[in-house]
């Protein structure tokens, strides 16, 4: 699978480029930048054969088989659409768009050029959070009444002094609950389905400003409540995910760690799960072999869809 990026900030820097040059079956093809010495050293450093200075000039490479799009979240649904109707697969980072509305757009789309969509969601990939749901499945918890979640994103601001896309409602949609909220919210829809309620409180600094923190309780059919804790620039990520039932509980914080602790009559026993060094490459291998085995990848545009109705819901709530 012959890839193009389509974005050259942090999280491609840090994991996506190299994902994509290690993942099985994938190899990276270009990059798209409109800096054009940005451009040029981001292919330098990773030795990539070609770099685009426009979305449009990668989309029509017509050797690219397959678009990771790692814009804002405003450039989402416009450049997955061009990608789309160019005859590209699309890999899109979360959240996958602004609203539930254009991501049913972006779904719609795909299934009319017959082209698989998937968004980035990839802690469904984490070893730890399949044996959590084994524990939930198994009843070795009992029964699950309550999850509690903390999550924290760092704010950098850019060279000039100028605030990151993310704290700008027109580019991001809104503050953590877009940015790391979002993640949690997927894994919570995997391992308990339909959400029944919503109730949040979103704290802005000021009324233009996206929320800086947020509270927000998700409650599903079975009746477990989901409290979830999302903020901008805390001190420390505390990354937990506590999990409580009425056999035991499984702490799984932090959890990009892969530790669980499942505390229970026994006393407390501790596992280790580790997540893949790069969590990237699961999704990608995944995605690959979802095009290839003509099914939908595990994280695929309706899930992304579902995450984004929750928000929705959240923000709603808040206001």
């Amino acid at each position: 699978m012959r890839w193009g990026i389509l974005g050259c900030g942090d999280v491609v820097r840090k994991r996506v480029a190299a994902a994509v040059q290690t993942a099985t079956g994938s190899e990276l093809l270009a990059v798209c930048r409109r800096d054009d010495a940005a451009l040029r050293q981001f292919c330098a450093d990773f030795s990539i054969p070609r770099g685009y200075p426009s979305a449009d000039q990668m989309f029509a490479d017509e050797e690219i088989d397959a678009v990771y799009i790692a814009t804002p979240v405003d450039m989402h649904l416009p450049q997955t659409l061009a990608a789309l109707a160019a005859g590209k697969h699309v890999l899109v980072e979360k959240p996958m768009a602004l609203h539930p509305g254009e991501c049913q757009m972006m779904i719609d789309a795909a299934k009319e050029v017959n082209r698989t969509l998937g968004v980035a969601y990839y802690r469904p990939f984490y070893p730890v959070l399949n044996r959590l749901g084994e524990l939930i499945q198994t009843g070795q918890l009992g029964e699950v009444l309550a999850v509690q979640i903390v999550c924290s994103a760092p704010i950098t601001f850019n060279e000039d002094g100028s605030a990151p896309w993310r704290v700008n409602a027109q580019q991001g949609g809104g503050g953590p609950v877009m940015d790391v909220g979002s993640h949690r919210i997927d894994v919570l829809l995997r391992l308990f389905g339909e959400v029944v309620d919503v109730r949040a409180v979103c704290s802005r600094k000021s009324p233009d400003e996206v929320e800086n923190v947020a509270n927000f309780v998700l409650q599903f059919a079975d009746g477990v409540q989901a409290s979830v804790t999302c903020l901008f620039d805390a001190v420390q990520d505390s990354d937990s995910l506590v999990v409580v039932g009425t056999k035991g509980i499984a702490d799984l914080s932090p959890l990009n760690s892969g530790r669980l602790i499942l505390r229970n009559e026994l006393g407390d026993q501790v596992e280790q799960h580790s997540p893949h060094a790069n969590f990237n490459v699961p999704l990608i291998e995944d995605f690959v072999a979802a095009i290839e085995e003509d099914r939908p990848p595990l994280v695929s545009g309706v899930d992304g869809l579902l995450v984004n109705e929750v928000i929705e819901r959240i923000y709603r709530d808040a206001r």
